[in-house]
Formats: C-alpha cells, sequence, structure tokens
C-alpha cells in the first residue's frame, strides 16, 4: 500500500469535496441544483465579447508557447496602469501573472512560511487559505468576522489573536463566503495592527468591482511605506472567465520585502509560467469597456434581493444583505442536536439542493451557517427557496435519522 503524505491529512477544500455526495445520488437519479461553487458561466455568464477576441487573436497569431515566468509584459502593465488610477502605485516589475488568484496565494504563502509559523485568517473565509496552510504545516489563526455587525472584521479578535509567530494577515474583501464589503475604518484600523506587528497583509480583491454600492477601496491604496501589502486578484470574477484561469498578484511596498520577492520569483520560475493566450485579455480587460458589468449587477442584484428576503421569510432562518460578490451567509437558528453539515446532507438528500455548510469556511458547525451561491435565474431560485423552506418546516422529523 502506497502512503499518503502526512501533510495532506488535514487538507480539506468543503466547497469542493461536499459534491461527492451530490454526485452519489444523481448516479442514482436525483436531479441536484448545484449552488456550491461561484462559477457564473453555468447560470448564463460569459466573459465579454473584446475579452473573447483578445484570447482569440493571441491563438490565431501564434502565441501559443511559454510565456515569462512573470507573464507578460502587456499584461503587467495593463494591471499597474490600473492600480495607479486608483491610488496603488506600482510598476510592472511588481506585478506577476499566475494560474487565478489561487496560485498567486500559494505561492506566496510557499515562499513566506516555515512550519509552525501562523496567518491571520477570517472566519468564515474562504477555505483555499485553510488548505494551503495545512499542506504548509503552517497554522491558520482565525479570526472573527461577526455577524451582528453585517460580517466585519473584529478588531479586538486581530488583536488579540497576533503572536511572535504570526506573520501574515489575510484581508478578503469583499469577502467570501459573507459578501460583506469592509468599511474604511475597519480597513485603517487593521492596517494600524499590521504595522504595529510587522504583518504582511495579504488582500484577496478578486471581488473589488462587484459591488452593490460603491467598490471597494483597494487596501494598498490606504497604506502608508510602511505596510508591505500584496493583493491577489484575477479575471475569474470581475470578467467571468473563471475556467481561463488568469490571475495575478501586485507587490506593494516591495521594499519592504525584498528577499520575499525573490523567493517568490524563485517559486514563479518553478511552475514555468501561467497559460499565455489568456493573458491577453488582461489589457484587453482592464483597460477595455466595463459596460458589461452594470447588467451583470443588476442580475445579481435580483437574484440577491429574492434570495435575502426569502430566507428572513422562513421561520427559523436568517441571513444578513450582502454588499458585494454573489454570495449570502444564511443561517438555521435551530439545529436540535445536528450539525450545520448534518443539515446540509440531509437537505441535499431530501431536495437535491447542494450548498456548502459553514464549518467548511470555519464557522462552528453548531452554529447552522450555510453560504448560498445565488447565480441561477429568479424562477430557479424560487424554487428553491420554496423548497427549503418545507425542508425547514419539516427538519425536526429528519433529525432522527441524521443524528
Amino acid at each position: 500500500m502506497i502512503k499518503a503524505a502526512s501533510r495532506t491529512h488535514n487538507f480539506t477544500y468543503a466547497i469542493r469535496n461536499i459534491v461527492g455526495e451530490a454526485k452519489k445520488l444523481e448516479a442514482q437519479g436525483k436531479k441536484i441544483t448545484y449552488l456550491n461553487i461561484g462559477d457564473p458561466v453555468p447560470y448564463g455568464f460569459q466573459p465579454p465579447p473584446h475579452l473573447i477576441e483578445a484570447v482569440n487573436k493571441a491563438i490565431k497569431d501564434g502565441m501559443n508557447g511559454y510565456s515569462p515566468s512573470v507573464g507578460i509584459l502587456a499584461a503587467r502593465e495593463a494591471v499597474a496602469r490600473e492600480s495607479c488610477s486608483r491610488g496603488v502605485n506600482i510598476t510592472a516589475e511588481d506585478v506577476i501573472i499566475t494560474s487565478g488568484a489561487s496560485e498567486a496565494a500559494d505561492i506566496v504563502l510557499g515562499s513566506m512560511l516555515e512550519i509552525g509559523d501562523e496567518v491571520l485568517v477570517p472566519t468564515p473565509g474562504y477555505p483555499l487559505y485553510t488548505a494551503i496552510l495545512a499542506k504548509l504545516g503552517a497554522k491558520e489563526v482565525p479570526y472573527l468576522l461577526d455577524p451582528n455587525n453585517n460580517w466585519e472584521p473584529s478588531i479586538e479578535a486581530i488583536q488579540a489573536s497576533i503572536t511572535e509567530k504570526t506573520r501574515a494577515i489575510v484581508i478578503i474583501n469583499p469577502n467570501n463566503p459573507t459578501g460583506a464589503v469592509y468599511s474604511r475604518e475597519n480597513l485603517l484600523k487593521i492596517l494600524q495592527i499590521a504595522e504595529q506587528a510587522g504583518l504582511v497583509v495579504l488582500a484577496d480583491e478578486v471581488y473589488w468591482r462587484m459591488t452593490y454600492g460603491e467598490p471597494a477601496p483597494p487596501i494598498a491604496s490606504l497604506v502608508n511605506d510602511s505596510v508591505p501589502v500584496i493583493t491577489f486578484e484575477s479575471l475569474s470574477k470581475i470578467y467571468l472567465a473563471p475556467g481561463w484561469r488568469v490571475g495575478w498578484m501586485k507587490l506593494s511596498n516591495a521594499h519592504l520585502m525584498k528577499e520575499l520577492i525573490v523567493a517568490i520569483r524563485k517559486m514563479a520560475d518553478a511552475r514555468l509560467c501561467s497559460a499565455c493566450p489568456p493573458q491577453y485579455a488582461v489589457a484587453a480587460g482592464l483597460d477595455g469597456d466595463h459596460s458589461y458589468l452594470a447588467d451583470v449587477m443588476q442580475k445579481f442584484k435580483e437574484r440577491r434581493d429574492i434570495t435575502y428576503n426569502r430566507i428572513n421569510a422562513i421561520d427559523g432562518m436568517n441571513c444578513t444583505l450582502p454588499n458585494g460578490a454573489f454570495y449570502l451567509m444564511a443561517q438555521v437558528e435551530r439545529l436540535h442536536g445536528a450539525t450545520d453539515e448534518q443539515f446540509i446532507l440531509s437537505l441535499l438528500k431530501e431536495t437535491g439542493i447542494l450548498f456548502v455548510h459553514g464549518s467548511g469556511f470555519g464557522t462552528k458547525a453548531e452554529d447552522g451557517y450555510f453560504r448560498i451561491v445565488y447565480l441561477p435565474e429568479p424562477y430557479i431560485l424560487h424554487q428553491v427557496y420554496d423548497q427549503v423552506a418545507e425542508f425547514v418546516k419539516h427538519w425536526p422529523s429528519y433529525v432522527t435519522a441524521t443524528v
């Protein structure tokens, strides 16, 4: 028997892991409504035409070989131009193109951390960071997002979590899985803490344009020259192209992390490069027309409002109104001794509806949270919430078989 590496024992990714149960039911003939992964494409959303044209042209023009490890110059220059327009003063030398923002996070954390080092991660938060830290043998230290304050970070929790082993803090804004958009006041407080503790700020901002009010400010635009910030962005969400796997990291205040940047570039060299043709969509996207997004966000807003109103109308459930992305964290108030995962799996078995349990994002299993991806058309969402309401009404009768 060939054994697996011990580093994989605690490696979980709830968003995809839970799909296994859905696939078993699907194989038995049950229709499944997948509301677990934040991919707009299956719900009728596609990249804007000018991005598709840029990739097609690159392929036809023969740009099908390797690119430089850091990415093509035109893409890096476009990222730097757009960043400067938002108050983040970087150059193309401060940009590295990656296979999605996920690879950027993996490269940065792998370049930074020793075994036992600590990273502050929001709870609930995107489980990618939990998985990477488990793989590296580093320690995830959760800090609370407060559901009673629109899922804003708890400044007190962040301050209380810092030790001599803390190396970095992850800020996801707009947030996945809650859809929260953090206040400027809270972001400034977090940056002050990071400066005092000598932390690197890892700013996950892949949804920054996808807000229902003002765009989320870049964290790097709020810093002075004494806080190192590494920002992760991508084409995946804002440009509706998750399958192209194009993202990037932006290195702000590079003078504070020269040794780390050398390591990051080494790691980038070792994995060769991001896929070349889709990199030609970066300049087309960032420099091009963003009018398509107004229609997209109007559709998302309609779906958000349906979800918010329908969930809060169900006896025994509640949620807060998200201000960004296309996620909402709902809560079942009475689990009757079950866990959030048991609730989600029971709902899946009875209705074919697949959400992701909150403990997959770091909440307590007994708190009853789960994430909803509200991307389907409104009539489908209404059908979903009709079924959820009926299931919750009879939930106590399912508990005996579940617990």
